[in-house]
């Protein structure tokens, strides 16, 4: 048996041990979680008048399809109405696609009309699917990405969309509808001469819009991240653009323009961006 002597050094150390454990158990409870400016993050942009033509461009880069099959899918596509084609440039698909390597995920997406007598709309008449300002494409879009809101600025030239669900490596298609405010002009303006700054016939180039994005981390505030940047400019006048149609026996191809942006701080960020994009294959297609 022990002595009376050690059992009460024992009991001691017990009642010091459970002190101490509540002492640190309360300073953790009590001690506030660091703020994180999410790091890094980055995010690509590719536009095209085919919601279809951009998921098969993100399934050749996943490996899912090859650049025959491809090529195969924009043939397809470019062999449609010419009056449809119109109405489809004025209503384009965006695919919007986060990093494989950002730290937080897209929370809202912002494309800005920086040049002309133009502005968002909410889908022409006869329009089916656009809720607000956005039609979500869902059979393209990632599971689990949803657009929860969009919305525009006063002079309608600035327009949100909020997602939820928007983690690295994921990717939505959604379309937006593309109006003019000049009361001569064509109704069904190019999503190339409003949103690339491509020139009218006679008349010069224009500025391009401008896209951003926010990432939203989970620490308290500051926990956000923007990343800017302004679509390539388009110096020359389209072959066939707003009236000016295809004649049906003519070919005319489907366009796909964009752009991509990393954390500022790397050309590192940059290349293991592409890289990833080039050689991942998601699980979203086996999970659909």
């Amino acid at each position: 048996m022990l002595g009376l002597n050690t059992e009460r050094a024992f009991a001691g150390v017990r009642r010091l041990t459970c002190g101490a454990a509540a002492v640190l158990a309360l300073a953790a409870a009590s001690h506030p979680a660091f703020a994180a400016v999410p790091n890094p993050v980055g995010f690509r942009v590719d536009i095209s008048s085919s919601p279809r033509v951009l998921d098969a461009l993100d399934m050749k880069n996943d490996g899912e399809i090859t650049a025959s099959e491809f090529y195969d899918i924009k043939y397809d596509e470019a062999c449609d109405n010419p009056h449809l084609r119109i109405k489809a440039r004025n209503t384009p698909a965006i695919m919007l696609q986060n990093f494989p390597n950002s730290a937080a995920p897209i929370t809202s997406f912002t494309l800005k009309i920086n040049e002309g007598p133009y502005e968002f709309g909410t889908g022409d008449a006869g329009s089916i699917g656009f809720i607000d300002y956005v039609k979500n494409i869902a059979m393209y879009t990632d599971p689990g990405v949803t657009v929860t809101s969009s919305s525009v600025s006063p002079d309608k030239k600035t327009l949100t969309v909020n997602f939820d669900g928007f983690t690295a490596d994921k990717k939505a298609i959604f379309q937006v509808d593309l109006d003019t405010n000049d009361p001569n002009g064509f109704v069904y303006p190019d999503y190339r001469i409003v949103l690339f700054g491509a020139p009218l016939e006679g008349e010069d180039p224009t500025t391009p819009a401008t896209v951003s994005a926010l990432f939203t981390g989970n620490s308290p505030a500051p926990n956000t991240a923007t990343q800017m940047f302004q679509l390539e400019q388009h110096t020359e006048t389209p072959d066939y653009y707003e009236e000016n149609i295809r004649p049906y026996h003519n070919m005319d191809k489907i366009e796909i323009d964009g752009g991509e942006i990393p954390e500022p701080a790397g050309v590192t960020l940059a290349l293991a961006g592409i890289a990833a994009f080039a050689v991942r294959c998601r699980r979203r297609r086996n999970a659909a």
